[in-house]
């Protein structure tokens, strides 16, 4: 009994009919050019793979963008040694859409990080934050351009 009511719910569950919101936005209906990017280099680089992706070379709407990217590593609290045990880190990512007019948009977000003994390991962890942070921003911005190109 217990096993039918169990496939009942696998059932249901996976023949809902969910798909995501943004199930087709990994390629849309845009080019995207960078033009320009200045600042966190590790930070333009995620940006630019993940805008790359989401390209679509067969589209006629394109988007000219100029990047500057912002990286900060602030130290927030400190042991009795003096030694850091809490970091604060920034990321600013603004775009210059150069095709309408120069038009700017800025996307930041900052998160708090123990200080780990090991720095590869820190360093790693801070590369994992610039990715995601890089993936999230692809989001919001492509989301951004699709509602220009609506009006």
């Amino acid at each position: 009994m217990k096993r039918i009511i169990l496939l009942v719910i696998l059932t249901l569950v996976y023949s809902c009919g969910y798909t995501s919101v943004l199930k087709n936005k990994n390629q849309q209906d845009l080019i995207i050019t960078i033009k320009n990017m200045e600042g966190d280099f590790q930070t333009n680089n995620f940006m630019k793979s993940q805008l790359k992706l989401a390209s679509n070379s067969n589209s006629t709407n394109n988007f000219d963008l100029s990047i500057k990217s912002s990286y900060a590593k602030d130290t927030i609290t400190r042991n009795t040694a003096g030694i850091a045990t809490d970091f604060k880190i920034n990321i600013n990512l603004e775009f210059t859409i150069i095709s309408k007019n120069n038009l700017k948009v800025n996307y930041a977000d900052s998160i708090n990080v123990k200080n780990n003994s090991e720095n590869f390991e820190e360093t790693e962890y801070e590369r994992e934050i610039k990715k995601n942070f890089a993936a999230a921003t692809k989001d919001k911005l492509i989301l951004y351009l699709l509602s220009l190109d609506d009006n």
